[in-house]
This record gives C-alpha cells, structure tokens and sequence, in this order.
C-alpha cells in the first residue's frame, strides 16, 4: 500500500515543480497522471487530501492557459473531496471572474472570507478580490441599465417616427456586441414591436430592422432560435419577395445568418469528415430546415416574387443544400425544387406572352445554373443522378413536345442553363433530344429572339475546350453572319463562338486554323465590349472570349498594354458568379504564362518529323522575357488586391487557379 501510495505522490511533486518552472501543461500532465493513480485506491482521508490537492493545483494550470471552464470544473471536484479547500474556492472564484460570471465569483469568495482565519494574508487577498467583484457587479449593472434604457429610448423613436433612420442605426451598433443583442431581444421579449417595424409601409424602417435583426442572430444559435419561434419566417418571406434593390438582399442575410447560427455551420465545417457524410442535425433542426427550404422553393416558383428577391433565393439554396458543408437538402430538391428552377429558366423576357412570367435579372439564369451544378456534384450514387437527369430530361420533352416557336426558345432556354451548370447533364439532353438542329436552325432565322437564345445555347455547348471546334465548327457560318448583327448581345455571344474556334489551336503557333491576325481582331473586338458596354451580360461574354483568346501570345501582348480593358476585368472580379471569376482567372494564368506546359518527348519530336506530322511550336512572345514583362504590367495596373480578394471565393477551381 506504502508503494503505491508514494507513486502518486511522486506524480504530483513532478507536477509542482513543472508549475514553478511555467511549464503548465507538462504539470497538467503529471497532475492527470497522479490523479489516474489514486482513482484506483481505496478511499481515506489521505487519498481525499492528495485528490484535492491534484485536482486545486490543476484547477490553477487551466486557470494560467486561459482555459477558464476547465478550471472551474477540476476546482469543483477538489471541493467535493474537501468541501472548505481555501485554495480550491480562491481558483474557481478566480476563474468564475474571468469568464464575467460575476455572481458566482462574489458568492465563492464570501463562502471563502467566511471560514478564512481572520487577519491572514489569504483573507486579506480574498477581501481584495471581493471589492473587486464588487465593483464590476456594480458597473455591469450600471452599463446594463444604461443599455436598457438607451434601446428603449432607440425603440420610441422607431415607434414614433421621430429620426427612426438614426435610432435604427444606433440599434444596430449596439446589436453587434452580445450584451447589447441580449438586451434588444429582452427588451421585445415577444418581437412583437421588431414584426411591427418589418410590416410597415417604411423602407427605412424595414431594411433597418432586418440589418438589427441578422446582427442579433449571428453567431448564436440561442438568439437565432429565439427569433425563429417568435417571429417565424412569414416575415422574411414577405421581405424577400418585395420588389426593391436592398431589402431581399438584407432579409437573405438576416435568413443566412439564422441558418449558420442555427445549425452550428461555422463549428461543423471545421469538422474532417467524408464530403458524402452529411452533417447530423437534431430532429428540431431538421424541421427548420426543411421550412426554411420549403420557404425559398416557394418563392422560387412564385410569380409575384422580384427577380431581386429570386436571385437572393437561389443564392442561399446555393450556400446551404448540399450534403458536404451545408443542411443536406439536395435529394429532396431534386423532386421539389429543380422543376421549380427549370421553370424560371424556361422564362424568356422578350417573349410577347409574359403577363405572367416570372420576374428575372440578368444574373437569374447564372444563379440558376449554379444552383443545378451544386446539386449535380453534390449527388453520390449512380441512382441519384439518374434522378436528377430524368427530372431535367423530362422537363426538356415536356416543352420539346408542344414544338411552337415560344416553346422551342424556351427548350433552348433551358438548355443553355443546363450547358452552364451540369456540362453533363446538359450535353447529354442536346445529344438524346435532338436538339443542335434546332439551335442551327433558330440562330440562322430572321428572328431577333431566337437567334440571341440558340447562339447563347451553341456557345455554352462548347464550353470545354476540347469540344471548341465540335458544333461550333458546324454553325461557324452562321456565327460570321450573326457577328454582323446590330443587336450587341447576339454580336458578342457571336464573338464568343468565334473566339473558341479561333483559340482551339491552343498556345501552338503553327497550328494554322484562322488567318493569322484573326485572334488579335476579336480580342480588340471583345475588349471594346468590355470597356465601352454597360450590360453586365455583355462583359461577361466578352471576357468569356478573352479566356480563350488570351492563349494567343500576339492578344496576351495588346491585353497586357491595354490598361482600360484590365481595369474593366478588375471591376468584374467583384462578381461572386464562379463562372465569371473562372473566366477572369483563367486570363490572368494565360497572360502570365502559369498554365501547364507539356513539352513533347524529343524521340517522338523526330518521329513525328521523319513522318512530316504536325508538331506544336511555341510562339516566341510567350518565352520568359515577354511573360515576365506582362506579368510586370499586371502588378503595375493593380492586380495584387484583386488575387487576394479572389482567394477568398469558395469556388476551388477559382482558388486553385489563383494559387499558380
């Protein structure tokens, strides 16, 4: 019993002196050691002092990391063996007051002066920490009445209408600190003056209130859940659905933070797990969630809702359905929500029968294609990409099958979405619908409509550049002729195609498959749109076009020259649209030369030669004096901020091209 006795004992003198010399966590180490040790004797008053002295001196170690709730912890257990432990009550009023719970401190340290011997150099010190106490309880009670008292003071000027911008404003200061989010939340116990102030007629007041409102919620899953059950979603639906440049962006932020607070994204995505294992919600969760999805496919396929508010739908079905980092919604939005969105992809705005469309932006089918390429790469067996593909598939028949002029387009529509979301999906309608004469077909008719809807269609069919001179190549013509066209959307969807054709050849200078010059004429063609159109739509194109023209050294020389059009493609990189930003990074890597580069084997150089074979040669403006020399300009015209920002996106591919 003696041996095993001075084991632990051993232990916690290692311990101590570990302590004295700073080094916490070894002793915490040797403390846990000791402790392990005397679990397993006998109880006795021996065993109770030396747990109680393991776990005090342990209690002090967490207490000197900052690891405040550890502390407390193992002080509690050394005062369950030795309930009167001077030392032990000291540390976990210490700890308590460093974690702001400031009643529980004052209470251990008036438990402590209490049976400390009067006049000690302890009771002295405890007397100090209680004065302490004392007078932060007192100040926090003073700060709390002062808060209370100015968000009631903020809440009447709301009321009353009297300045309620400012007083709105100040709300929102005060709401990014806990206290102060605790305290608006305490104040509106029910919400019931917050769900007055989104239900007015005001803009100010109601876009004022959701900016309060999504500041309470983050990050607390408490506060977040509070204002579900008490205000419910009806509310954000409403704000979401109205008709204005600010509020659907702030009611999606509001929603956006509920959902992360909620559902405890920010912790769970710092979690390593299998991207095909889903996060495990508790079934309370589970059902907001799925309110919360119901919500958005509603507004979704609703024809009263703007085509801000739709945008801002589709923008959260993108950051919260999947299985990998988000709430696990993508099997049942492939039964209730793609229809929804292949709907509004059928829309088509210059259509004479659109009484009862749905309102788009421009930016609603590429927030629609993204929604569908999440969903596709977030599917994990073959089943449920047959179930997404069929839905897709019988979508297109449905409207394929009525064979009017107002359906084709649509089906085009819709096909064109798809070619920008899931390829796959996509291309394979195009293949099994029988569909790329019909693109053809409407491109080379007198119709303004169709020819905008079928050049859009054909271009995004050769979106891969291994397929760039596939159908492309078979409507060329057509896009000679449309490049003349005087409507500027269907002249540089046009310049787009003939982009690709142009850049198929690659970085190979002796390729020979356009007259030569031909790639600087529609690089200065797209640059032009760049700089001069105000259409979103059409700079987007016309950087699309430079993606695949800037593997020309001749174009990478006039772009690296032309400072208008690299501040225009600065300007895009604001877009949070990956396939824009895709298109944009994948410039900058041609211009600085940072792509993979496959030099051929010298064996199979002078085989091919013996056999008069085509072999690529590079051209001589991409050797490593001219790239450096673009790459020189680049950091001159300002990209440096531009790259950091980019880094931030979510998208990988944008990432990684970055990163070259």
């Amino acid at each position: 019993m003696t041996a095993s006795l001075s084991e632990p004992g051993d232990l916690r003198e290692q311990g101590n002196q570990a302590f004295k010399q700073g080094k916490f966590q070894e002793a915490i180490d040797r403390y846990t050691e000791a402790l392990n040790a005397l679990v397993d004797l006998q109880l006795s008053e021996t065993i109770k002092n030396d747990l109680t002295k393991c776990y005090s001196n342990r209690s002090q170690c967490y207490i000197n990391l900052n690891q405040y709730e550890e502390a407390i912890e193992d002080a509690t257990r050394a005062l369950e063996y030795t309930p009167a432990d001077q030392k032990s009550l000291y540390r976990r009023a210490n700890a308590f007051e460093r974690l702001g719970k400031v009643n529980e401190a004052i209470s251990d340290a008036q438990r402590l002066i209490s049976i400390s011997p009067k006049g000690g150099s302890g009771d002295e010190q405890t007397n100090i920490l209680l004065r302490k106490l004392r007078e932060n309880a007192q100040s926090k009670h003073t700060q709390k009445t002062q808060l209370t008292s100015q968000i009631q003071q903020m809440f009447e000027a709301i009321h009353i209408n009297s300045n309620s911008e400012t007083a709105l404003n100040n709300l929102l200061v005060i709401s990014r600190e806990d206290a102060g989010a605790e305290g608006i939340l305490a104040f509106d116990c029910n919400l019931r003056q917050i769900k007055d102030f989104i239900q007015r007629d005001e803009r100010i007041t109601i876009l004022g209130t959701l900016r309060v409102l999504a500041s309470v919620v983050r990050n607390s899953y408490k506060r977040a859940e509070n204002v579900y059950l008490k205000l419910g979603l009806q509310p954000i639906t409403h704000c979401l659905a109205m008709n204005d440049t600010e509020i659907p962006s702030s009611a999606a932020v509001l929603l956006h933070n509920m959902i992360v607070s909620i559902c405890d994204l920010e912790n769970r995505r710092k979690i390593q797990k299998p991207i095909n294992v889903p996060f495990n919600f508790d079934q309370s969760i589970i059902e907001f969630i799925n309110n919360v999805f119901r919500m958005l496919n509603g507004l979704i396929d609703d024809k009263t809702c703007s085509g801000i508010g739709r945008d801002c739908c589709l923008d959260l079905v993108v950051k919260f359905v999947d299985r990998a980092n988000g709430c696990n919604w993508t099997s049942k939005f492939i039964v209730s929500g793609v229809p929804k969105v292949l709907r509004v992809a059928a829309t088509v705005s210059d259509l004479s029968d659109n009484t009862k469309s749905y309102q788009i932006t421009e930016q609603t089918k590429m927030h629609i294609s993204c929604v569908l390429s999440v969903v596709y790469h977030d599917l994990c067996s073959d089943q449920e990409r047959e179930e997404f593909n069929s839905e897709c598939i019988e979508f297109v028949k449905a409207l394929r099958e009525k064979d009017d002029v107002q359906s084709r387009i649509r089906t085009i529509s819709v096909l064109a979405v798809l070619l920008q979301g899931p390829f796959d999906t996509g291309n394979a309608i195009l293949g099994s619908q029988n569909l790329v004469d019909l693109m053809i077909q409407m491109a080379g008719s007198d119709d303004v409509v169709q020819q905008r809807i079928a050049v859009e269609a054909i271009v995004l069919s050769a979106s891969k550049k291994d397929k760039a001179a596939g159908i492309i190549a078979q409507g060329a013509d057509i896009l000679k002729n449309l490049y003349r066209s005087a409507n500027d959307d269907i002249k540089v969807l046009a310049l787009v195609g003939l982009s690709k054709i142009a850049s198929s050849k690659g970085t190979d200078t002796s390729a020979g498959i356009v007259a030569e010059g031909s790639c600087q004429t529609l690089g200065r063609a797209c640059c032009k749109f760049l700089t001069t159109s105000e259409s979103f739509d059409i700079r987007r194109w016309s950087a699309d076009g430079l993606a695949y023209l800037s593997l020309d050294a001749d174009v990478k020389e006039e772009l690296a020259d032309n400072l208008p059009a690299l501040k225009a493609l600065f300007n895009l990189c604001q877009s949070q649209d990956a396939h824009v930003l895709y298109s944009l990074t994948t410039i900058y890597v041609n211009l600085t030369n940072t792509y993979d580069i496959r030099k051929p084997d010298k064996e199979m150089v002078e085989l091919a030669t013996y056999a008069k074979q085509h072999i690529p040669k590079e051209h001589p403006k991409d050797e490593k004096t001219f790239f450096d020399e673009r790459r020189k300009k680049l950091v001159e015209a300002g990209i440096i901020p531009i790259l950091v920002q980019l880094c931030k996106h979510k998208s990988e591919n944008c990432r990684e091209q970055i990163a070259r």
